[in-house]
């Protein structure tokens, strides 16, 4: 079993530098694509996510809202002041001066903090 793996690979031994250099970054952007790709995320679980926030937003609690966006992940904490539709934001206070701005589209979990 271990010829058959090795003999597999004897052919890249062979490559030329920068096509190993090419193939190291092709496997880096695939892989920082497949950590940034957006969930799949069902009506089900999407109508639960609002009826945390509205939740929140009537009785004033504090949230912990993770949105993926173009650079990654990235967690916000806050009680919801509004949401509006029409622009597709929700507004955060979180304790600082003015209020975050948020884009309901890049939402993937809404949780009681």
């Amino acid at each position: 079993m271990s010829k058959k793996l090795t003999r597999q690979f004897l052919c890249s031994r062979m490559m030329l530098p920068e096509h190993c250099s090419s193939l190291q970054e092709h496997t880096a952007v695939r892989q920082w694509t497949e950590d940034h790709r957006r969930p799949h995320l069902d009506e089900q679980f999407q109508e639960q996510l609002q009826q945390v926030l509205v939740q929140a937003l009537a009785n004033q609690q504090t949230l912990k809202i993770t949105v993926l966006s173009s650079s990654g992940y990235r967690t916000y904490s806050g009680v919801p002041l509004r949401s509006d539709p029409a622009t597709g934001l929700i507004y955060l206070h979180a304790g600082k001066g003015r209020p975050q701005t948020i884009k309901a589209a890049e939402v993937v979990g809404i949780e009681p903090y």
